[in-house]
């Protein structure tokens, strides 16, 4: 996957459910010459100057969505569920308003806003934080007994989110991490969470294991993380030995992996083939680049294809189809290592590539992807917050709101075979039928000037279709960063939403359709769903 191994400054929601064993588990365009023109040009903004999104109305970009019956061979059964977000560790032991806690209503409506999801807790703190299950809690480089009950009371109030659990395996920044300590932390969360847990994920990014993060670890590798090994800092156990301990003590216990940080090396492949019987799910992680290497901007960010994600999903997809196991992007997002993040992953214009993004996770076959949150609303975070207390709706949390609708009521989807021809790369299309009997067609313009008028031919007969947008107002639609971050609204159906949840937009037009085909007219720098019955 597309991403650099220097170092990384990454830090970063019930009624109980059936308790999932592994079997249970598995069966569960480059832009227009407009927008290049746009450029980068170094500044905080990432160089942009567009141009107002209401300065032209005329139809510049036209195209053609043809969508078919056929689901895309390969791909999974969608919901709410798939576009989902990770979250550091050290959330839940050190937010002096427990962030994670039963109290943090804000937290609670935001997540429960979305539907429902699978809930990360991982990053580089899990291998720096020492299970103390006596400990006070809330206390800086532990987790205690405390701590857990406090997030599974919190989750208790997301019925519809389950938890992906990362426990330390490397030791690092002086922690303390073995299978026994793994294993009395897993049979406690998995006595708190019941349903509600998903998988242990052991250790993160193992593949880096060795870097500045975790020195002790020097001359680290694939056989040392799978088999343990001795290294010059002494005796190192194994993911097999601290598998083995968990599921000693955990009746049934599902577990991940290996969290590699990128597709450099083959490390999710190479573990889900030799570990097909031990893991229900095949973990990788992925972002655009970093920071503090690449030169970020709105142009590079929007480009698409991502061929290095095609490539590395490809990879993954074909494992998959081999082992039977199935695999997720359990942490992701734009660029890292956040030296200099604003005016490109914390704007409109993240929203509009997350869209993007998750429909090109869904198309190469992955069972979801898990955007990161490091809670700086100057970086890529989804939900700001500052000290427990949440602060910011993020334009990348409205990316998750928009592809959530179309799962309203618990609905789920299939995302069919379609076709976009179009005179403008800034455009995609997608198609997903509904199962509550619509096909739900997204078209997303990512040109900040011209609008574009879309037809839809759909491949069956329906009678009208309502559109919801997804859009930023303002001079310079894309480099927004909404009304936490200095500057203007951002809307989904109309209404912004607020640091709880709360949310009244609703579709805001009504289009009647001629047999099979229909026009939709969507704005510069707009998402639009369109829901055709």
């Amino acid at each position: 996957m597309k991403k650099t191994t220097g170092k990384r400054q990454k830090s970063h929601l019930c009624p109980p459910l059936p308790v999932m064993d592994r079997r249970t588990f598995v069966q569960f365009t480059t832009l227009s010459a407009a927008l290049m023109l746009a450029g980068c040009g170094g500044s905080s903004n990432g160089g942009s100057n567009y141009v107002d999104k209401g300065a032209s109305t005329s139809s510049g970009l036209t195209a053609t969505l043809q969508i078919a019956e056929n689901q895309i061979p390969g791909t999974v059964s969608l919901d709410s569920s798939f576009a989902s977000l990770s979250f550091e560790k050290n959330h839940i032991n050190t937010s002096p308003g427990v962030y994670f806690g039963p109290n943090n209503t804000s937290l609670i409506g935001l997540l429960n806003a979305l539907g429902g999801g699978v809930l990360r807790i991982g990053g580089n703190s899990v291998d720096r934080i020492s299970w103390t299950p006596a400990g006070a809690g809330q206390t800086s480089g532990q987790v205690s007994q405390r701590d857990v009950a406090n997030f599974a009371n919190f989750m208790k109030q997301c019925p519809g989110w389950r938890v992906l659990y990362g426990i330390n395996f490397a030791s690092s920044r002086g922690s303390i991490a073995s299978p026994a300590l793994a294993a009395d932390e897993a049979a406690y969360v998995s006595q708190m969470l019941g349903g509600q847990l998903l998988a242990f994920e052991i250790g993160n990014e193992p593949d880096l294991y060795g870097d500045s993060n975790t020195p002790t670890l020097a001359g680290f590798t694939y056989s040392t993380f799978l088999n343990g090994g001795t290294l010059a800092q002494g005796t190192f156990a194994g993911w097999s030995a601290f598998a083995q301990a968990i599921r000693g003590a955990v009746a049934g216990a599902v577990l991940s992996g290996p969290a590699a940080s990128s597709e450099k090396g083959g490390w999710a492949e190479r573990f889900a083939s030799s570990e097909a019987g031990n893991i229900a799910l095949m973990t990788e992680h992925y972002y655009i680049d970093n920071y503090n290497s690449a030169a970020p901007s709105i142009n590079g960010m929007l480009s698409t294809p991502d061929t290095n994600l095609i490539a590395a999903l490809r990879n993954l997809q074909a494992t998959s189809n081999t082992t039977g196991i199935p695999f997720r992007i359990g942490e992701c997002n734009s660029y890292f290592s956040s030296s200099n993040p604003a005016g490109v992953s914390n704007v409109f214009a993240a929203a509009l590539w997350a869209i993007d993004f998750i429909f090109t996770h869904a198309k190469y076959g992955a069972s979801g992807l898990n955007f990161h949150n490091n809670g700086s609303i100057s970086s890529y975070t989804a939900i700001g917050d500052t000290r427990g207390t949440v602060t910011a709706v993020q334009p990348l949390y409205y990316a998750l709101a928009f592809f959530s609708q179309i799962f309203q009521g618990g609905a789920t989807g299939k995302l069919l075979s379609s076709n976009l021809t179009a005179n403008s790369t800034a455009l995609s299309g997608y198609a997903i039928a509904s199962s509550a009997g619509e096909i739900c067609a997204i078209i997303n313009n990512k040109d900040p000037v011209n609008a574009a008028s879309v037809t839809i031919e759909t491949g069956r007969s329906a009678s009208q279709a309502t559109i919801t947008n997804l859009e930023s107002s303002g001079a310079t639609p894309l480099t927004n960063p909404g009304i936490y971050n200095g500057g203007i609204p951002i809307t989904l159906g109309g209404q912004p939403i607020s640091l709880n949840g709360g949310w009244t937009g609703a579709p805001q037009q009504t289009i009647e359709v001629s047999g099979q085909s229909l026009t939709a007219n969507v704005a510069p720098a707009t998402a639009a769903l369109i829901r055709i019955a």
